[in-house]
């Protein structure tokens, strides 16, 4: 009979292992949901531009659809950096330094993601002759801050876990 703390640690591997599942069934839709309007809108802008397309010049036009687009590309990297996490998981790897990487790199990918939403994008986007900047703050935007600072944090105190407790290992050793 198994005791709590393994049953605990198996029940985890499993979720994780389902997880991992789900992530690379989801992060292929996720990836089709991003890039299919993105292609659509770079070639519709290439081949019949919109009149403020037709304005700026195509080459200039196409820059600032692609620019539009990465705000939601960087997320989605996020979301890709966290299967590393699932792989590890599973594997029983809980405190891995590749486990906490992996969270380290979500979290700065959020976080880019949402200051190129806010900002960068926007900005770049008006200077290129694009709409002019307006700032445009919502809920989303702001929960996704908090995740992108969470999972950041989430990331380095693992990291400091591990290093701690091989440390003590080290010592015992």
């Amino acid at each position: 009979m198994m005791n709590d703390e393994t049953l605990l640690v198996t029940r985890a591997r499993k979720q994780a292992g389902q997880m991992r599942t789900l992530s690379e069934v989801l992060i292929p839709i996720l990836l089709a949901a991003i890039c299919l309007p993105l292609i659509g809108d770079v070639y519709l802008t290439a081949v019949e531009p919109a009149p403020w397309a037709a304005e700026l010049g195509v080459p200039l036009a196409v820059v600032i659809k692609l620019i539009s687009y990465v705000p939601a590309l960087c997320a989605a990297a996020a979301v890709i950096a966290l299967r590393a996490v699932f792989v590890e998981y599973q594997a029983g790897r809980f405190l891995s330094g590749r486990a906490s990487n992996a969270f380290q790199r979500a979290g700065l990918c959020a976080l880019a993601a949402f200051l190129l939403k806010i900002f960068i994008a926007p900005i770049t986007i008006a200077l290129l002759g694009g709409p002019a900047f307006h700032w445009r703050f919502d809920p989303l935007d702001l929960a996704l801050m908090a995740f992108s600072s969470f999972v950041l944090m989430i990331g380095g105190v693992l990291e400091a876990v591990a290093a701690s407790l091989k440390a003590e290992n080290d010592e015992i050793v």
